[in-house]
């Protein structure tokens, strides 16, 4: 008889071999989650009429969305890679009391083999470089060199998430990289393309990457036994509750502090607050089931539909910009 706190585990093992690997590298790569590619949606909505009108704007947009994929699916891809090794994800994936499809963890199931993986990384990794060159290229590399910092850094730091310098295994690490690399999926294309800093798109970008960290942030305290067995020095690994609770706190108030900065903006329309006012309610109500309830996981998927209502809230804010 089974136990019913055994999991339920759902693989790919039955499925033909070609199919089973070309669906695997799509799972692996993570391109078919939306929200990673909300930054690139924002600054191209973001982008000055203008601008828009440079020869090789639409261009180099379209492979900026192709270099961004890349990064995504590099980095996901290291951070599978590794989490094989180490157990983490077995450790974190197949748990008791839980019902978990492993055809989202590729190696796991079956459906990829290590050296597979291994393969897709680096050809991603290049994907992401060549995409990324070229769209500077068809704008005559007639770009602020802050745009080719940023995405540079994107895409060498990006799998050194999990790989490289292991940045989530760092106290800090995880929420830095994922924060910063986020607003750097934002503002390379913005800058490159529009050719100059502005303040909404430093707004924009610092919000996108805070709420990703809001979202992350609940997701590592269910993985805490697991991240601790392999040395993920995640917060919620390296510091008492409290303190991970503080940190949510603290990020709600930069983000409503974000919030008001850019509806006080000129560009911006007036109504701006009011429509990133479902995003912000549903932030407080992931506090709340988090600080004051320890029901994490349902905190967690607050802080996903916050995210989408978020960049909602942003995108028609943004459409009708002065």
């Amino acid at each position: 008889m089974v136990s019913s706190m055994t999991p339920e585990i759902v693989t790919d093992r039955g499925d033909p071999s070609r199919w089973r690997t070309l669906v695997g590298l799509v799972r692996i790569s993570k391109v078919s989650v939306y929200l990673h590619f909300f930054p690139w949606a924002l600054a191209a909505l973001l982008l000055s009429p203008a601008a828009l009108q440079r020869p090789g704007a639409v261009a180099a947009l379209a492979l900026f969305l192709l270099s961004s994929a890349g990064i995504v699916a590099a980095t996901a891809t290291v951070d599978d890679i590794i989490g094989l090794r180490n157990g983490s994800d077995a450790a974190n994936y197949i748990r008791p009391g839980f019902r978990r499809d492993l055809r989202r963890k590729p190696l796991l199931s079956g459906a990829l083999t290590e050296r597979q993986a291994i393969v897709f990384a680096v050809f991603a990794e290049i994907f992401a470089f060549v995409t990324g060159f070229a769209a500077f290229a068809v704008l005559d590399w007639d770009v602020p060199i802050s745009a080719v910092l940023i995405f540079v850094a994107c895409a060498v730091l990006g799998p050194q998430y999990s790989g490289g310098l292991r940045f989530s295994y760092h106290l800090g690490g995880s929420e830095f990289l994922l924060g910063v690399g986020t607003a750097g999926g934002f503002l390379f294309p913005y800058l490159a393309v529009e050719g100059r800093w502005t303040m909404v798109g430093v707004l924009q970008g610092v919000l996108m990457g805070l709420w990703l960290v809001m979202l992350v942030s609940c997701s590592n305290v269910g993985d805490r036994d697991g991240d601790a067995a392999v040395g993920r020095r995640t917060l919620p690994v390296a510091a008492p509750m409290w303190v991970v609770k503080g940190a949510l706190v603290t990020y709600l108030i930069i983000s409503v502090t974000t919030i008001a900065a850019l509806a006080t903006s000129p560009v911006m329309p007036w109504w701006t607050a009011l429509a990133l006012l479902p995003a912000t309610a549903l932030h407080a109500a992931q506090l709340r089931l988090a600080i004051t309830r320890d029901r994490w996981r349902t905190a967690r998927v607050a802080a996903f539909v916050a995210y989408d209502l978020g960049f909602v809230g942003l995108a028609v804010a943004t459409f009708f910009a002065g």
